[in-house]
């Protein structure tokens, strides 16, 4: 393949991501009935954390309930792990290990402030 073919073979798998992505958050959003600010705060957060290392090449299905459930865990009405864990079908233990990795990094991200 050569340059430009694999140059849109990326940027139409990227998009084909990003499409499955947004469908995912739409899923959550109305399973656990949760107002679109929300949505927005973890997408922003999801991408924030695309851009770190350690979360580079993690599956999207893992990092957006934990961005859901980050985000949640500061709303009115925060969500359990067990409800994320249900929707998701990701065991519990897996997502407590990677909102743990999520939580140090926003914590570093605040001492650097």
């Amino acid at each position: 393949m050569n340059n430009i073919g694999y140059t849109i073979y990326c940027v139409l798998a990227k998009s084909l991501i990003d499409r499955k992505i947004g469908i995912i958050y739409k899923k959550f959003q109305f399973k656990l009935k949760l107002p679109p600010n929300t949505i927005e705060y973890a997408q922003k957060l999801h991408e924030t954390l695309m851009k770190k290392t350690p979360f580079k090449y993690e599956s999207p299905y893992l990092i957006v309930p934990i961005c859901i459930f980050t985000v949640s865990r500061i709303s009115e009405k925060p969500k359990t792990l067990q409800e994320i864990a249900e929707i998701s079908h990701i065991k519990e233990d897996d997502l407590q290990k990677c909102y743990d990795m999520v939580f140090e990094e926003i914590e570093a991200s605040m001492r650097k402030l």
